[in-house]
Parts: C-alpha cells; structure tokens; sequence
C-alpha cells in the first residue's frame, strides 16, 4: 500500500493510476495542474486532491470502467463531457468533489450498483446533475447540486436507491426525477426552485418520499405520473407554480402527514386516479383548492386539517365512491366540501366550519351520504343539496350558518333524517323545487326563520315525525295537500293545525 504523489512522482494522475497496484493512494497536489482525464480500471485505489486540483477539458474527467472499492475526493472537475462517469462499478466512494460546467452529466452510473456519491457540489453541468440508469443500490446523499440544463437528479430504471440529505435547487427542468424506478428512498432533501417540478416521478412504484422540502418550484411540488403504491410523507410542500402534491393516474399512494400550504393553485389534486390515501394531511392557504379530486375513485381522505385556501376547502369533480371521514375543514374561502358531479360518495364525521359560502354543497351528484357531519359557522348554508337526487343525509349538526341549515333546491328522493339543525340565519331546513324526498326524525330549533320549509314548489315529500320549536318566524310550513305531513311536533305551522304537542 504505497502512496504515489503527481506531479511529484508522476506528471500525470493517468500515470499515476497505470503504476498503481490495489490498495494505493494517489495524491494529487493543486501545484501541478490543470490535469486531463483518467481512466481507473483498477480496483481499490483512493485519489485524493490537496488544494483542490482541476481537472478539465477531457472526455471524462475520470472514468471509473468495471471496477470496485476505488474512492475520489477533493477535486474540481469541469470543462468535459462527463464529469465522473461510473460504467458497470460498484462500491465506489465520490466525496467532497466539485463538478461543473461539463457537457453533459457531472456524474453518471450507468449499471453500477452500490456505490457512495457524497458532499460533491454539482453545477452547471449541460444535461443532468446526477444521472443513474440501471443502477441499484446507491447512495446519494448530502449533495448540492443546482444550476443544471437538464435534471438535478435523473433515475431510470434504477431501483433501492438512497437520496437522502440533497439540495436540489435552480435546475432547468425538475429537482429530482425518477422514471421506471422502483422502491428508491427520498428523503430529507430540499428541492426548490426548479423550473418545473421539485419532485417528479414517472412510471414508478413503491417508492418513498419522506421528509423533504419542496419549495417554490415553478411547476408542481411533487408530481406522480401513473405511478403507484408510493409513500408521500411528512413533506412540506409550499410556494410552488400550481399544485404541491399532484397524481396523475396514480393508483394506490399513501399521502399521509405533509404540510401542503402557498401554493399558487390546489394544494393536493388528484387526477384520474384511484384508490389512495389521504391522511393527516395539513393543506392551508393555497391559491385555489386545499385537495381536489377529478375523475377519481375509490379514494380515501381521513383526518385532514383543510384550511384558508382561497377557493374550497376539498372539491371532488366527476368522482365517485370516495370516502371523506374525520376531516377538518375550517376557513376555506369558498365551500367547506363540494361534490359536483359526483356520485356515490360517503362524507362521514368531518367538522366543516367558517368557510365563505356553504359548508357542504352537492351538485349534480347522486347516490352520496352524509352523515354524522357538523357543519357550523359558514357563511350560506350548512349543508345545500342542488340538483341532486337520491342522496342520504343524516345525524348530521347543522348550526349557526348564515342561511339555512339544511337547503334543497330541484332536488328529487333524497333523505333527510335525524339531523339536528339550530340557530341557523334563515331556515333549519328548507326544500325548494324539490319533489319526493323524505324530511324525518329532524330537530330544528332556534332558526331565526322558520323551522321547516317545504316550499309550494316541492310536492310529494314526506314530513314526518319532526321536532321544530323556537323558530323566530314558523316552525313547520308545508302544504298537506300536496305533501305528506304527520306526526311533527312543533308549535306553529303554515297552514295551522299540523303539530302535534302544541298547536
């Protein structure tokens, strides 16, 4: 194990490397350079720059070819085509070098499993900062790298790869892109500031996302792109063009525990995408939408904090069969929740309240129950139900809205049953152009407008077996010509003489 010194012992670090046995340190003084490019095709070497010596103007500053256990550190490496460029290696150590300004990639592996790139500075480079194709099992880990043409991080079919503890900032396309790669860990990296998105990944599966900050991208903070079963967790994704978290036909993702907030449209959107998990999720003051679903199934949103965004807190466009349960959705500018188009969906125990308008508004939407929901403090209506039919909505709290607790308007068989509805700014519960439905086994107290309305537009609804008292105008109104009424107990009604215990 002999320690080979240039240009002391060798004018040139490719002499140096061709002398060399395994197990030799090459140092390479500063004084000497700038060096050309050397290739390495013998295992356990360690290269080491004193004084930080320049490599340039090669076609690799050094090509590591079919070799192992071979360590580079301490040099800069600029002005080539490939900075370092690591072909069917493994177990190679790059450490504390600079690359930059290079033609194409500043460091590529390409079937190279196993290896260390860490605490390089990685800049300017042409294509890529970082690029694996077919590589598995590395680690890359404590870079920075920015300022890159192309990518910061570029993975194609490359799988169990470690990027943990980067900064990937000011590259021309995306921070970190991984495409047909597999079960690869990125974490507690800060991506931003990249023109298009901090986080992207194509085609990819069973990955994890964990820990990172994902700031000010001009695109998406992280965008998945039929890619499925992948972990997004305890992120913070903010300040970014449109959406922080974005799935495009993503299947069966787990997003749980992020910060999704400032960014400049829907906090979370899912597109065309089916049966993942939303969980505990903080999406606040984003320019549009907290979390939108369009044209997605199948999903689950559980136990979220939805907060200040400008337009609704949750929107599901064209949705169906999703479950919203144990939600918070407070201060949204527009509607609390709103389901247009949507059918078949179950919104369960979420606490909606101090939104702009309506706190849960469904149009157009079939087949959906809403139970055991409280809906409070929003502008318009607790609950509105518009062009809408056989939905169920029931054991719900409905109270201190600015209009009605409960609203229909051209809306056909649905259910209203068990809910209590109070203190509300107009009715507890009101049906307009509404025909068929069920209103039963409701309270409604304290509305400073009448408890129970079914307008002379609704017919052939069934009233039955209400509790409407202490309403500011009239407790029940509701033609019995025209609708069942029965067995409601309330102390005034239009016409008079439908109460039972006290009228």
């Amino acid at each position: 194990m002999n320690t080979l010194i240039v240009p002391t012992d060798f004018s040139t670090i490719q002499e140096a490397i061709d002398a060399a046995n395994s197990g030799d340190t090459i140092e390479v003084l500063a004084a000497g350079g700038p060096y050309t490019g050397a290739t390495i095709s013998t295992n356990d070497l360690s290269l080491k720059g004193t004084g930080n010596p320049v490599l340039k103007d090669s076609v690799n500053g050094f090509l590591l070819n079919n070799v192992s256990g071979v360590s580079i550190e301490g040099f800069t490496i600029q002005n080539s085509v490939h900075g370092i460029n690591i072909m069917s290696s493994s177990n190679n150590t790059i450490e504390k070098n600079t690359v930059k300004n290079n033609s194409v990639s500043g460091v590529s592996l390409l079937a190279s499993n196993n290896n260390w790139i860490e605490k390089n500075i990685i800049e300017n480079n042409s294509v890529d900062g970082i690029n694996l194709a077919s590589s598995n099992n590395n680690t890359i880990e404590t870079n920075t790298v920015q300022n890159n043409s192309v990518q910061g991080i570029w993975l194609s079919s490359s799988n169990n790869n470690t990027i943990e503890k980067n900064t990937f900032q000011n590259n021309s396309i995306h921070g970190i892109t991984l495409a047909s790669s597999n079960d690869n860990t990125i974490e507690k990296n800060t991506s931003q500031n990249n023109s298009v998105s901090g986080v992207t990944l194509a085609s990819s599966n069973n990955n994890m996302i964990e820990k990172n900050t994902i700031d000010s991208n001009d695109l998406n903070g992280i965008t998945l792109m039929t890619s499925n079963n992948n972990t997004i967790e305890k992120n913070t994704v903010q300040n970014n063009f449109l959406n922080g978290i974005n799935l495009l036909v993503g299947n069966n993702n787990w997003i749980e525990k992020n910060t999704v907030q400032h960014n400049g449209s829907d906090g979370v959107g899912l597109e065309r995408s089916g049966n993942n998990s939303i969980e505990k999720n903080t999406v606040q003051n984003n320019d549009f939408d907290g979390i939108e679903l369009e044209g997605s199934h199948d999903n689950a949103l559980e136990k979220n904090t939805v907060q200040n965004n400008f337009f609704d807190g949750i929107q599901l466009a064209g949705s169906d069969n999703n479950a919203l349960e144990k939600n918070t959705i407070q201060n949204n500018d527009f509607d609390g929740i709103e389901l247009e188009g949507s059918h078949d969906n179950a919104l369960e125990k979420n606490t909606v309240q101090n939104n702009g308008f309506d706190g849960i508004e469904i149009v157009g939407s079939d087949y959906n129950s809403i139970k055991k929901n409280t809906t409070q403090n929003n502008g318009f209506d607790g609950i509105e139900i518009e062009v809408s039919k056989h939905n169920t909505i029931e054991k719900n709290t409905a109270k201190n809205n600015g209009f009605d607790g409960i609203e229909l308007e051209v809306s056909l068989n649905n259910t209203i049953e068990k809910n209590t509805v109070q203190n509300n700014g107009s009715d507890g519960i009101e049906l307009e152009v509404s025909d068929n439905n069920t209103v039963e086994k409701n309270t409604a107290l304290n509305n400073i407008a009448n408890g129970i309305e079914v307008a002379s537009t609704s017919e052939q609804n069934i009233v039955f077996k209400n509790t409407s008292l202490d309403n500011d105008n009239i407790d029940l109104v509701a033609d019995p010509n025209t609708n069942t009424v029965a067995n409601n107990v309330c102390s005034t009604s239009d016409p008079a003489g439908q109460c039972v215990g006290g009228c």
